[in-house]
C-alpha cells in the first residue's frame, strides 16, 4: 500500500467540476531575463577558468540543460540572456522565442572558448548608461505577449559604480527603477565581488523597485539562483475537505499541490544497451470484459466484470479529506513515507472555514488528523494537516501517517549501547571518515541518468554523454575509512559471527530432476 502512489495522483478522478475546460488552477509561467555585465571586472580573475564571465556562462549553460527535460508544453525557454551593452544588437545574445535545443548547444559553443576570445568580443570599452540598459530589459520582457505569473530581470555584475559618480546618470536610474513594480518586475542583482559597495548605489535603486538587498554568489550558488527564479510547472488538485465525517454535503474546496518533482520520460523508444538501436516492442493491451480474482492458490479464481472490479474496494468515505479528530502533531523524525503535499484554500472558495481551521491549530499548535482518498476505490490513509505560513499565505502541510506495520525499529539488546572511551573515539573517528559534503549529484538513479542523456542526445543531435553513477569507487573509500577501520579492530568492537551452515559432504553438479521424454 502506497501512501502517495504516482498513478493515483495522475489519474486520481476527483469531483466532476475539476475536470471541467474552466481549468481554475491554470499554469501560468515566469519570464527571466539574465542580464550580464561585461565591464572589464567581469574578466579579472588570476583563475583563467574562474572568471566571472565565464562562470555566469556556464550557469546560463546548466539552466538551459536542466530545462531540456522539463513538462512544458512550449520547446521555447521562458529564460533569455542578455549584456549590459547599450548597443541593442550587441546586446541581445539569447531570445526568448529562441528553442531550448538551440540555446543549449550555441551556450555550450560560447562557454568553449578561451578567454581572450571571450574578452575581445563582448567586453564593453565605451561609456555605459545602466538606466537605458534597465529600459531596454524592461521593453524585452513587456514584449512577451502571454500571461505570466512573474518577470524577472536578474543582473550579474561586479561594477559598485557604473555611473561614474555622475549625478544626472544616478537619477535617471533611480526613475526608472521605480518603474519596475508597477509593471509587476522583480529587479534582482547578483554579485561575485566580496568587496561590492552596495551603499553608494544599489542600495537605492534597489530600495526604490522594492527589490531584495545584492545577493553574494559563487559558482555554485548562481546556478541555483537562476535555477530557483524559473517557474516550474507542477500539478495542482482541486479537492472537497469534508469538515464533518459522514456527512457529504458540507464541505469546502481546498487545493492540493505537490511541492516536489519527479522527472518522468513517457512514450520513450526502446533501445540496446550497447549500441542504442532502438527496438519495437509491443505491449499486450487487456480488452477483456472480465476478470479473474485469484483469492487462494487451492480455489478456483472468481470472475468479475469491470463494474465490479472498479467498485471492488470502494468505501463509504468521499474523495478528498475527511476529518477525523484534531491532536498535536504525531509525525516524529524519521517516520516519512513520500514528499508531503501542500494544501491551501481554492481562489474560488468563499467560506472562511479553511482560514478558521488553520488559525486554530496555529494557536493551539495543533493539527488536523484526516482520512485522504485520492480516488474512487482507492487506498485511504491517515494524514496529519500542519499549517504553515509559505511564501505569504496560509496553508497545510499535508503529512502521511505510518502504519504500524510499515514503522521498523532495530532490536537492541538491553546493556549493549554502554561504551568505553576509547570505543567511543573509535567510532567517532569512523563517522568522520565517512562524511563527505553532499550534493544533489551524489545519489542518482542510473538507469533514469541514461534514458535522459539518451534523449538529450537525441534532441541536441550529438553523441550521448557518459552518466556516471555519482559513487566513489571501493579503493578510494578503503583508502579513506582504512586509519579507522584498524582503530574499530584494536578496541575489538566488532565480533566475528560464525556461519551455521552444514557443509557439503560432496559436490553433485547434477540436478537430481530428470526431465521425461516420450
Amino acid at each position: 500500500m502506497d501512501a502517495y502512489d504516482d498513478d493515483e495522483w495522475a489519474d486520481s478522478d476527483f469531483e466532476e467540476d475539476t475536470e471541467t475546460t474552466e481549468r481554475p488552477l491554470e499554469y501560468k509561467p515566469s519570464y527571466v531575463l539574465i542580464a550580464v555585465d561585461t565591464d572589464k571586472s567581469m574578466f579579472e580573475n588570476e583563475e583563467t577558468e574562474s572568471y566571472p564571465f565565464k562562470v555566469a556562462l556556464n550557469s546560463c549553460y546548466e539552466l538551459a540543460n536542466s530545462l531540456a527535460l522539463s513538462s512544458q508544453n512550449s520547446v521555447k525557454g521562458p529564460v533569455g540572456i542578455v549584456l549590459a551593452h547599450n548597443n541593442t544588437v550587441k546586446s541581445n545574445l539569447v531570445e526568448f522565442e529562441q528553442s531550448v535545443p538551440d540555446t543549449i548547444k550555441f551556450l555550450k559553443t560560447l562557454k568553449g572558448e578561451s578567454k581572450n576570445e571571450l574578452q575581445f568580443k563582448y567586453e564593453r570599452q565605451q561609456n555605459f548608461d545602466l538606466a537605458d540598459f534597465f529600459l531596454m530589459c524592461k521593453n524585452k520582457l513587456l514584449s512577451i505577449k502571454t500571461d505570466v505569473y512573474k518577470r524577472i530581470i536578474i543582473y550579474i555584475t561586479n561594477d559598485d559604480n557604473p555611473i561614474q559618480n555622475d549625478v544626472k546618470k544616478k537619477f535617471k536610474l533611480i526613475n526608472e527603477s521605480q518603474k519596475f513594480p508597477s509593471f509587476q518586475m522583480e529587479l534582482v542583482v547578483v554579485t561575485f565581488n566580496p568587496n561590492f559597495d552596495y551603499s553608494n548605489l544599489y542600495s537605492e535603486v534597489l530600495a526604490a523597485s522594492n527589490s531584495a538587498p545584492i545577493e553574494k554568489v559563487s559558482s555554485g550558488t548562481l546556478t541555483q539562483k537562476l535555477k530557483s527564479l524559473v517557474q516550474r510547472k507542477h500539478l495542482v488538485r482541486k479537492c472537497k475537505f469534508y469538515p464533518f465525517e459522514g456527512n457529504t454535503d458540507s464541505y469546502f474546496d481546498v487545493a492540493v499541490s505537490k511541492p516536489t518533482l519527479t522527472s518522468r520520460i513517457l512514450k520513450n523508444m526502446h533501445v540496446t544497451r550497447d549500441t542504442q538501436k532502438e527496438v519495437k516492442k509491443t505491449i499486450q493491451q487487456n480488452t477483456a470484459d472480465s476478470y479473474e480474482c485469484i483469492y487462494s492458490k487451492t480455489e478456483l479464481p472468481i470472475v468479475i466484470n469491470e463494474m465490479e472490479r472498479q467498485n471492488l474496494g470502494e468505501t463509504n468515505l468521499p474523495v478528498g479529506y475527511t476529518l477525523a479528530y484534531v491532536a498535536k502533531p504525531r509525525l516524529k523524525p524519521g517516520w516519512v513515507i513520500k514528499p508531503p503535499y501542500l494544501m491551501e484554500k481554492h481562489y474560488k472558495e468563499t467560506l472562511e472555514l479553511f482560514d478558521i481551521f488553520w488559525q486554530f491549530c496555529r494557536d493551539q499548535n495543533k493539527c488536523l488528523v484526516c482520512y485522504q482518498k485520492l480516488k474512487r476505490a482507492g487506498d485511504i490513509r491517515f494524514v496529519e494537516l500542519v499549517p504553515k505560513f509559505i511564501n505569504g499565505s496560509r496553508q497545510f502541510l499535508v503529512r502521511i501517517l505510518p502504519f504500524s506495520p510499515e514503522i521498523y525499529y532495530n532490536p537492541v539488546k538491553t546493556g549493549c549501547l554502554e561504551f568505553t572511551d576509547e570505543e567511543e573515539n573509535a567510532m567517532e573517528n569512523f563517522v568522520d571518515s565517512l562524511t563527505f559534503n553532499f550534493s544533489v549529484d551524489c545519489f542518482r538513479d542510473p538507469v533514469e541518468s541514461k534514458k535522459q542523456a539518451y534523449i538529450k542526445s537525441q534532441l541536441l543531435q550529438e553523441h550521448m554523454e557518459e552518466i556516471d553513477d555519482g559513487v566513489e569507487s571501493n579503493e578510494i573509500i578503503d583508502q579513506r575509512i582504512s586509519e579507522s577501520v584498524m582503530m574499530l579492530n584494536s578496541v575489538s568492537l566488532f565480533e566475528e559471527v560464525g556461519s551455521n551452515k552444514r557443509p557439503r559432504k560432496a559436490a553433485n553438479p547434477k540436478s537430481k530432476k530428470v526431465k521425461q521424454t516420450e
